[in-house]
């Protein structure tokens, strides 16, 4: 069970890394370069996931890893938008 915990939580980090490497994200600066966010990104994923197989068959990890990180790219954004409010002169 601590191999479902670790990878599926390394699978939420290396999916906020990739999302800070995007040149589009919405969180402002970062404290390293987005070629490193986005290198350790995939690293943790590849190591999320490699942990997620030994746990459970090969199919239902990639669900797994795809899951978390679709929810991850979906919901952060939303979250980041909502907490930054409406610009100036929307409101």
């Amino acid at each position: 069970m601590i191999l479902a915990i670790l990878g599926g939580l390394l699978a939420c980090v290396a999916a906020m890394l990739l999302y800070l490497a995007a040149p589009h994200q919405q969180m402002g600066r970062l404290p390293c370069p987005p070629r490193l966010a986005g290198w350790g990104g995939v690293a943790l994923l590849i190591l999320g996931t490699g942990l997620l197989l030994r746990w459970a068959g090969v199919a239902t990890a990639i669900f797994i890893v795809l899951t978390l990180v679709m929810t991850i790219w979906s919901v952060v954004p939303v979250i980041i938008a909502w907490r930054r409010g409406a610009p100036e002169g929307k409101r």
